[in-house]
């Protein structure tokens, strides 16, 4: 069985706040021959255990790194990569996720990631993106 996981399970999963739930998902995920993992669900994850659990970045850096190990795990290698290396330089892992899915939708022609957020804009050009801050 395949399965594509809500972020609430991905939550339980990562804080343990209900562990009746968290044991239903540690269950599902064993049983599951492969674990889709969008990377929009990825974002959500991040941000709630950012701005609602206060995870640090280096902590959240961690248990994605080694979650993303697991063979079960099928995800958008490249674009989480660079969304992890975003966070890994204490960056926004949704501004990574964007930035590369967007120069990839632009099927070979230049793209330029435009922010208002200062911060994104500076470590994306530091990274070797086009960048621009309006």
């Amino acid at each position: 069985m395949n399965i594509v996981a809500d972020t609430n399970l991905w939550v339980r999963f990562f804080t343990r706040d209900d562990e009746r739930q968290a044991q239903k998902v540690v269950d599902i995920f064993t049983r599951a021959d492969k674990i889709i993992l969008p990377s929009n669900v990825l974002c959500e994850l991040v941000w709630v255990l950012s701005f609602s659990y206060q995870f640090t970045p280096d902590v959240i850096f961690d248990r994605l790194e080694k979650l993303l190990q697991n063979p079960k795990i099928v995800l958008k290698n490249d674009e989480v990569s660079f969304g992890l290396k975003m966070l890994q330089h204490n960056g926004d892992f949704a501004d990574g996720i964007n930035a590369f899915a967007g120069q990839e939708m632009a099927l070979g022609q230049a793209a330029s990631f435009v922010s208002f957020d200062q911060k994104a804009v500076k470590l994306l050009k530091r990274m070797g993106c086009s960048a621009t801050l309006l």
